[in-house]
Parts: C-alpha cells; sequence; structure tokens
C-alpha cells in the first residue's frame, strides 16, 4: 500500500494527536504540510513531523491557496471554522478528515456532506468512539444478535473535573454564543455512537440542564478573575491552572 501524504489545519492537541499515527506506522501516513496561526505550535509542530520550511503557513487560507500538496487534509481547526476550508479542500481533490462535529450549524453540516459526495472524495469525521475495541465489540455482539433485539441502550460518556474545567468553563467552549454547546460539542459522539451501535436513525433530540457550580455566586471568597492573579486558594483549589497545565503552557 503507498504511503498517504496529509496535510493538517490546526496544530492543536487534536491536530497533533491525529497526525502522531505518522510517527507509529511511518509507512502508512507522512505529514508533508501544516497551517497554524501560533507560531510555537507551527514550528514545534513542523520539528516533530520533519514538515519542510516551504510548507508551514500561518492560516489556512494560505496552505489552500497553493497547489494541491498531499493526499488528505485534516481539518483540526474550531468548529465555527470548519466548513469553508473542508469545502474548498473537497474542491481541490483532497480527501478530508473533519474533526467534529462537523459544524455548528446544520445547514453547513449538509452542504459539507454533498460537496463531499460531488467531488468523490472521502470524507470521514472524528468520531473516534466507533474505533475503539470495546465499542467495536458491542457493536459486532449487536448486530451478531447475541445480545438479543436492543430496545433500548444507555450510553454515558463522564466528563473528567479538570476537562470540564478547561474545555467547558474556561475553554473554547465556555460560551454557546460563541461556539458550539456542549450538546453538540461534547455529546456529539454520544449521538454517533448511539447511532451507530443501533443502526436507527435520529428522530428527536431533547437537551436540557444549567450552570449550577460555576457561576458567580459561588466563587471562593478572594478569588481573582484569573487563577495567575494571585488565588488565595491555590493550594486547595482542583481547578487551580497551573495543577492542570504543564509548566509554561497555561
Amino acid at each position: 500500500m503507498a504511503t498517504i501524504t496529509a496535510a493538517v489545519l490546526g496544530a492543536g492537541s487534536r491536530g497533533t494527536n491525529y497526525s502522531n499515527y505518522s510517527l507509529l506506522a511511518p509507512e502508512e501516513l507522512k505529514i508533508v504540510a501544516v497551517a497554524e496561526p501560533r507560531e510555537d505550535r507551527r514550528t514545534g509542530f513542523a520539528e516533530k513531523f520533519s514538515v519542510p520550511a516551504e510548507n508551514c503557513f500561518e492560516s489556512w487560507e494560505e496552505l489552500l491557496a497553493k497547489p494541491k500538496l498531499a493526499d488528505a487534509l485534516f481539518v483540526c481547526t474550531l468548529d465555527e471554522q470548519h466548513m469553508v476550508p473542508a469545502m474548498k479542500a473537497l474542491e481541490k481533490g483532497y480527501h478530508v478528515l473533519l474533526e467534529k462535529p462537523m459544524s455548528n450549524r446544520e445547514e453547513e453540516c449538509v452542504a459539507i456532506e454533498a460537496a463531499a459526495r460531488k467531488s468523490g472524495k472521502v470524507l470521514t469525521v472524528c468520531h473516534v468512539l466507533r474505533y475503539t475495541a470495546f465499542y467495536q465489540t458491542l457493536k459486532r455482539l449487536i448486530d451478531e444478535g447475541a445480545v438479543g433485539e436492543i430496545t433500548n441502550i444507555t450510553q454515558i460518556e463522564n466528563v473528567a473535573y479538570w476537562h470540564q474545567a478547561h474545555s467547558y468553563v474556561r475553554g473554547n467552549w465556555r460560551d454557546s454564543e460563541e461556539t458550539s454547546p456542549m450538546i453538540l460539542a461534547k455529546c456529539c459522539h454520544d449521538a454517533d455512537i448511539l447511532l451507530w451501535l443501533s443502526g436507527k436513525d435520529c428522530r428527536k433530540v431533547h437537551s436540557f440542564g444549567s450552570l449550577r457550580h460555576f457561576v458567580p455566586e459561588n466563587a471562593p471568597e478572594g478569588a481573582p478573575a484569573r487563577c495567575l492573579d494571585g488565588c488565595p486558594h491555590a493550594e486547595s483549589c482542583i481547578y487551580y491552572a497551573p495543577k492542570i497545565y504543564p509548566a509554561g503552557k497555561t
């Protein structure tokens, strides 16, 4: 099998994690280009995956303005920045690995899917639970009828306290007015795995909940706006940022 080449839009944790496969199986995947606005991430990514300087770009627009650089393109930008680069990549003849969710707008998801069909290229959305040994075994048992007729499936994906704080309280998905709400940003994994396991289409989705703990009235006495502004609860607070993030990465 020929080695697949890939360009990566977004050198954050997802873009880097997916690219790590090229180090485990270099005969299968080679990363040849990257677009990332943060210089430290861009240079670190290029060094790790041996991306030549001429194929390192500050923006996805720059990369996609070039002639086709690889077989596939990993779109690992923020949620609201998925549609346009995905569409342009398909138009240029790239296979696309698209970070979930496809988009935070229904009409954009439909447009991306239609563009993929028109292009004849592979569009894969990063619903990674499907590829775990646990869920693949469960899917096989269900399809074989080993567990009988399925009438109900309960799917629970626990979110660790540090993940909740990092992503949904002070991170990129802290405000549904700015990006995807949690039901989409996180629970799209649950929705996808339920559809896949059951082999059924979805008819209705219900979401309910409210902010309870992470509200101003629950802030510890004397807490500043940010952890690094001299919080008096630094030693006892499990959410204290320097305890969660590696040194120099806050």
